[in-house]
């Protein structure tokens, strides 16, 4: 029996209809302000903040920091709004923001971030 939902798509010249985009932040007060912000302006169907520890160079040196992670569940086509609004909101000179596509998942669980990520 053939699940679907497991199923990897073919390559394609389409951009992903659904995305993770992903941010770090120093505290937890900024990681909840702007993951709140991002759900409830609705370009985000979903965030979650973990901790992680970032290694990276930066002003000539190797720098080490604990930071806090939001991987934002949306629809690609929220994605221009959350990045104005991280652009805008983020406390980072340079902040991090990456779109990773969604290539499958929960057909069910796809259609509720698409729904919740449309934006205001």
């Amino acid at each position: 029996m053939s699940d679907q939902t497991n199923q990897i798509p073919q390559q394609s010249n389409q951009p992903a209809q659904y995305v993770a985009v992903q941010t770090t932040v120093e505290t937890h007060d900024d990681a909840e302000r702007l993951a709140s912000t991002l759900v409830e302006k609705r370009l985000a169907a979903c965030v979650q903040i973990s901790e992680i520890r970032s290694v990276y160079h930066w002003v000539g040196a190797v720098q080490q920091d604990t930071e806090l992670l939001l991987t934002c569940k949306t629809s690609f086509s929220a994605v221009p709004q959350l990045r104005e609004l991280i652009a805008a909101e983020h406390p980072y000179d340079e902040p991090e923001l990456i779109v990773l596509p969604i290539i499958g998942g929960s057909q069910t669980y796809l259609e509720w971030v698409g729904e919740n990520s449309r934006g205001l």
